[in-house]
């Protein structure tokens, strides 16, 4: 049979297990499909090419867009998943279309089964238990800025270069209280009581912890810690780590060189599962970290700071170092403070603006 009356599986092809069913998806295509396994058996063997059987499986899949001819594979449009990999498509695939945990007024039945299956499960402590019973209580402060909140927008910028200088204690302090601590509790009844923190956070349940790098930080030693929101307050891990532990866990891009102190976010995922047992929690849970990341440019932009933030982190290293419970922990992003290094005008010392020649400032 000539080559072009075949049919050949949609490139790239995901085949999923789901829910005991099969699931077929392609970035190129709009439509899922739940299937047998013998249908996508045949889509698989269908590698070599496979012709069409006239008004059969075949047909169907091929009218579906899961089989196609060479030339249509040649003439397909780009997508962003052509770089980003089926793994990534998996991901955004899987986490469309959530059904909504909330009251549920207009439906009780469909509350109470969505209570009980949240309340199957014991519900994880919203604070991460000490690893040790030391601590070092930070000051209980409020630095009165005096930054009006439109400058605090318009000079956030990320800081690559910091001066060789110490933080105060009372800047550091006010920087892991804003960002990591709970500012107020709530009481929500079976979802126990929650942290309201500074930082938003789907459904309040704040699963971002905060490991703290100290490095330059008046009236503390150096060493890593894991910052105790509860108790405001420090609890050693590894007086070794430093600097140099920072940049080769960051692929040496340069943010810790000079900077006062560092922080490692990690998710205690259990935390966000326990109530959105969906797979889109999962995009929140990324989402969330995002948000305690601006808080913390932005809080360090008040203090007169500067941050840098960066996900180019050497996860498998990074999760051992901190300790976590691997799968169900996991480190999250890297971020950076200390007192920036300006340019006459203000802005960071890594910008060039427009008119400017390279390496000018």
């Amino acid at each position: 049979m000539p080559d072009g009356d075949l049919l050949y599986p949609v490139d790239p092809l995901v085949v999923e297990s789901t829910g005991g069913a099969l699931v077929l998806s392609s970035p190129r295509l709009r439509t899922r499909l739940r299937v047998i396994p013998s249908v996508a058996a045949l889509l698989l063997a269908a590698r070599d090419g496979v012709p069409d059987d006239g008004d059969g499986t075949v047909t169907r899949l091929a009218e579906a867009g899961f089989l196609v001819r060479k030339e249509e594979a040649a003439d397909a449009p780009g997508t962003p998943w052509d770089v980003w990999g089926t793994t990534a498509w998996s991901l955004h695939n899987r986490t469309r279309d959530t059904p909504f945990v909330g009251t549920r007024a207009d439906d009780p039945a469909a509350r109470e089964r969505v209570l009980a299956a949240i309340e199957a499960y014991p519900r994880p402590p919203s604070v991460r238990a000490p690893a040790s019973d030391r601590v070092l209580l930070l000051p209980r402060v409020r630095t009165v800025s005096s930054v009006p909140y439109r400058d605090v927008l318009e000079q956030r910028r990320t800081h690559r270069d910091f001066e060789e200088a110490p933080i105060a204690l009372d800047a550091f302090s006010d920087m892991l209280h804003y960002c990591f601590a709970p500012l107020r509790f709530a009481d929500a009844g079976p979802m126990g009581v929650l942290q309201l923190r500074a930082a938003a956070s789907g459904g309040a349940r704040h699963e971002t912890e905060a490991f703290v790098f100290v490095l330059d930080v008046e009236h503390v030693r150096p060493g890593l810690y894991h910052y105790d929101g509860i108790r405001h307050g420090l609890v050693p891990l590894d007086p070794s780590a430093g600097r140099d532990v920072l940049e080769h866990l960051t692929h040496h891009q340069g943010f810790f060189k000079r900077a006062a102190f560092g922080v490692l976010t990690a998710a205690v995922a259990h935390r966000m599962a326990w109530k959105y047992q969906h797979p889109r929690a999962y995009k929140l849970l990324l989402q969330n970290i995002g948000h305690v990341a601006q808080v913390f440019s932005m809080t360090a932009t008040a203090l007169g700071l500067g941050a840098a933030l960066t996900g180019a982190i050497r996860d498998t290293e990074a999760d051992t170092l901190l300790g976590l419970e691997q799968p169900a922990e996991f480190t999250t992003f890297a971020l950076a403070c200390g007192v920036p290094v300006r340019r006459p005008d203000g802005l960071p010392l890594s910008i060039r603006t427009p008119g400017e020649p390279f390496g000018g400032h």
